[in-house]
Formats: structure tokens, sequence, C-alpha cells
């Protein structure tokens, strides 16, 4: 036990203090080479609210528009029209731009059962899949008798790169 507070303590200090782990938490830990490497912690939900689709450049789908802008340059006589095309940026790109802000979630709430509170890998440890694992493992056990869908879970104020864990 004393082991999870300290990987708690870990945790709080890149993720904040004071309100990752309460005494109805489930807490997963990932171990590799007889080290902690990841951790989860998760509670028991009724519901959760939905995050609405992030926009880019005003569009509700990810997209940015590619109506060109004219612009129109004149020397003398000649005038010349360039169009300016916007590109749409690619995945990781949009990904990102859409992961750094606030989070909109609807106001309706839907059935949600497991509510996962904090999840954290060692920074070596990042991008080798151990967070999926972690929450592989939690769908599988934390309630007695059948696996959880992955809409039965809910996350609470991730990080951008818990937003795209998500």
């Amino acid at each position: 036990y004393w082991q999870v507070g300290e990987v708690v303590k870990m945790m709080e200090s890149e993720l904040g203090s004071g309100w990752i782990m309460h005494k109805l938490c489930k807490v997963y830990l990932f171990i590799l080479s007889q080290r902690i490497v990841g951790c989860l912690v998760a509670e028991p939900i009724k519901e959760a609210h939905k995050v609405l689709s992030c926009a880019v450049n005003g569009s509700s789908d990810g997209t940015t528009t590619n109506e060109p802008k004219l612009t129109t340059l004149q020397f003398g006589d000649i005038r010349f029209q360039r169009e300016v095309m916007r590109k749409a940026p690619s995945v990781p790109e949009a990904l990102n731009e859409n992961l750094n802000g606030a989070i909109f979630c609807e106001e309706e709430a839907v059935p949600a059962v497991c509510g996962i509170r904090a999840i954290w890998v060692t920074q070596a440890n990042r991008r080798k899949h151990i967070a999926t694992q972690l929450l592989d493992a939690l769908r599988k056990s934390f309630c007695m008798g059948f696996v959880l869908e992955h809409s039965q879970l809910a996350f609470s104020q991730p990080t951008s790169a818990g937003k795209a864990l998500a």
C-alpha cells in the first residue's frame, strides 16, 4: 500500500495534488522489470458528460475551409490575382491544435460506470502502449462478471496526452 501512496505523490507532482485518489478508488499498477512504470486511478460513477468535438478555424468537423482568398497586385496596367489556399492540417497537427485548450462538454449527462481520475506512465516508458494496457485491465476487472465497453468509461480533466489516449 505504501508504494501506491508514493506513486500517487509522483503523479501529483506532474498532474496536480490533492484530487487524484480517495477511498472508493481502485488503483491499477503496471510493473516492468520490478519497477512501477504506470498507474491508473479509477472510481465508480453513474453518469458523465460527452466532450464536444473541437473546432479548427470555426469548423466543427476539424477541417479547414478551402475557400480561396484573392489578393490583387497591380503594377501599372497589369494586375496579378493570387489565390491563397489554406491546406487542412495533417492529423497530428490537427490533434495538437485541438488538444490544447478548454474542454467543452454536452449539458446532458449519459450513463457511465467508471471514471478515470488519472492515468500516468513514467516519461521513459510513454508511447509503449502501457496506458492502453492499463485501460484494458481496468475494463476486464473493474466490474465483476463483465467487461466494460469504452463508452462506459469517462476521463476527468485529461492533459493533452490523456485526451489523445481517450
